[in-house]
């Protein structure tokens, strides 16, 4: 294939005259064809379509009839298009558009983030209309870093923006230190126990293990002796852990009034895209619905390219009442749940050793009532 025919080429036909006479002066004026085949009457052939003009100036000479039979390359596919005033009224309203939306939302890179805070982070975000589709402003920005301060889930975090991509940058908090850290006073007991082992990181350790001490009696004091005596100030911190018994009760229905899903669910879809929210028509919600919303942004499905808007879905799934029966191993298993969660609570670092229980069972209840006997750092 000759390259000429890429951009620009004509296929044409010569009929009558003296078309031997033409391709000799053709190739004295320097014209290139190719492709010369022979037809009744004279030949077919192809030329680049700048040179077409001198060869129709030829032809006429010798009294040839050219032909045009097509026109092939790049240069003939896009003329017509460079003739329509709608390509280029849309082009010139395109270029201030795409400048314009540069100051919305394109894309938010979490990418220095991991899974987890990602989500929690765009969640934040959402919060204060920082999200595909809305306006940027410098107040969001500030809005938006705080309020991912304000969390508790960062210690430090930044919100960079330009041509429609929001940077996040975050750290994660650090953990709170498991050395409790007392006062002036020194740190004191929380509740009543029998000390098992002591951590001493300063200040001076008031107990030994092996001893009782009672709820509020001092463990670990703000005093320390230098080689002559002298007591000077060192702040008091360590841990002490003791073992102690902890109580609780609880009491669990058989029978109870309960919610359960019908299975029934409507989804409500809103879009929310330069900074305005459109809502897609949706089927009523059913009677005592749950709400669970999610966001994602769409992308094109060829191109991976994420789109300046991003879509709110609501699922709202059914519930009817229901009466929920319950065995005594049942309401049991359940009191002792709640029990353990309302001793990790107080106590998250609690060893357990021991547990001594007892159910009863009145007037369609179970009363429920559990010792515990751990261990746990006790410094108040």
């Amino acid at each position: 294939m000759e390259p000429v025919r890429l951009w620009a080429a004509v296929e044409f036909t010569a009929r009558s005259g003296s078309t031997e006479a033409l391709l000799t002066a053709a190739a004295r004026a320097g014209l290139h064809l190719y492709g010369v085949t022979a037809l009744p009457g004279g030949f077919c052939g192809h030329c680049a379509a700048r040179q077409y003009p001198r060869l129709a100036a030829l032809a006429r000479r010798y009294r040839v009839r050219l032909r045009v039979r097509k026109k092939q390359g790049l240069y003939f596919r896009a003329r017509p298009l460079l003739r329509r005033a709608g390509l280029w009224a849309g082009l010139a309203v395109f270029l201030p558009l795409l400048l314009w939306t540069q100051q919305f939302v394109w894309f938010a890179d979490v990418s220095a983030l991991t899974a987890g805070q990602a989500a929690r982070a765009s969640a934040i975000l959402r919060e204060v209309s920082l999200q595909p589709g809305s306006a940027v402003t410098e107040a969001k920005l500030a809005a938006g870093e705080y309020a991912l301060l304000h969390s508790g889930e960062f210690s430090w975090a930044s919100l960079n923006f330009a041509k429609g991509r929001l940077e996040v940058e975050a750290a994660a908090a650090k953990p709170k230190p498991d050395i409790a850290t007392g006062t002036l006073h020194g740190i004191r007991a929380r509740c009543s126990g029998t000390v098992v082992r002591t951590n001493l990181v300063s200040g001076t350790m008031l107990v030994v293990p092996g001893q009782q001490v009672e709820a509020g009696q001092g463990l670990i004091g703000t005093a320390r002796s230098e080689r002559d005596g002298t007591l000077i100030f060192a702040p008091a911190a360590g841990t002490v852990l003791a073992q102690f018994e902890w109580n609780d009760t609880r009491t669990v229905p058989l029978e109870e009034n309960v919610f359960q899903y019908t299975g029934g669910c409507t989804r409500s879809i809103e879009l929310l895209v330069f900074g305005q929210a459109f809502a897609l028509p949706a089927a009523a919600a059913p009677e005592n619905a749950v709400f669970t919303t999610r966001h994602y942004q769409p992308e094109l499905p060829l191109l991976g390219l994420a789109l300046p808007c991003s879509i709110q879905e609501t699922c709202r799934y059914g519930q009817q009442p229901e009466t929920l029966c319950r065995t005594e191993e049942q309401a049991a298993a359940l009191a002792r749940l709640q029990s353990l969660q309302a001793l990790y609570a107080a106590w998250p670092d609690a060893e357990r050793i021991a547990r001594k229980e007892d159910c009863t069972v009145n007037d369609g209840r179970l009363n429920y009532t559990v010792t515990y006997t751990i261990v746990a750092d006790i410094c108040g």
